[in-house]
């Protein structure tokens, strides 16, 4: 398997060929009897440096349209949309280092005012992520903070939650809701179904 150290560029010789690519990290140790398997990942990680670079410039559009954004649903959803190639590109399994080569190597300023630690920079994108996957309609029934609380149970967005969200929108539209108050909800929720909650 390819080896996991820092960001960086990377010479390969390809057919004879010198090319250099971004990567991740993954290094190739030649007469490691695993040559072909390293150079599969550092194209794939070339292939996801290239749609992390296609995202940071939808997100730039994004972000010139939302100059006061550090707290706008509105901002954080559009954003949420944009992201949610790591799905439909087959990344998911990398989501980690993805938001953090995002949020905190390459643009940090459109993710957060302050730049986070290395550890911490992939929450704000985790949660524009997730709210990306709600409908419009869903997202105006909540404040900006009222939603960091629901996504931070991120199986709110499957289709088995669904009434489970509907119940916590409905409460969200009449008073305010705090992160003790969604937990009642769900033990409740789960006592009810006789399941456990195990989370």
């Amino acid at each position: 398997m390819a080896k996991r150290k820092v960001i960086r560029k990377e010479k390969v010789i390809v057919d004879g060929k010198e090319i250099e690519l971004d990567t991740f990290g993954a290094k190739v140790i030649l007469g490691s009897g695993e040559e072909l398997e390293s150079i599969e990942e550092l194209l794939k990680e070339e292939e996801i440096e290239k749609e992390i670079q296609n995202a940071l410039r939808k997100i730039e559009t994004i972000a010139e349209r939302h100059p006061d954004r550090e707290k706008d649903i509105w901002y954080c959803y559009e954003v949420g949309k944009v992201l949610q190639f790591v799905d439909s590109k087959g990344f998911t399994d990398r989501k980690g280092i993805i938001w953090r080569r995002m949020a905190f190597d390459l643009r940090p300023d459109l993710f957060s005012r302050k730049k986070k630690d290395e550890k911490e920079s992939p929450r704000y994108p985790e949660f524009m992520y997730l709210l990306g996957k709600q409908s419009r309609k869903n997202v105006r029934r909540a404040t900006f903070n009222q939603w960091r609380e629901i996504l931070k149970f991120k199986e709110i967005y499957k289709d088995e939650d669904k009434e489970f969200l509907e119940q916590i929108l409905t409460i969200c539209e009449k008073e305010g809701l705090s992160r003790q108050r969604i937990k009642k909800l769900r033990e409740s929720r789960y006592s009810f179904s006789g399941e456990g909650d195990s989370r």
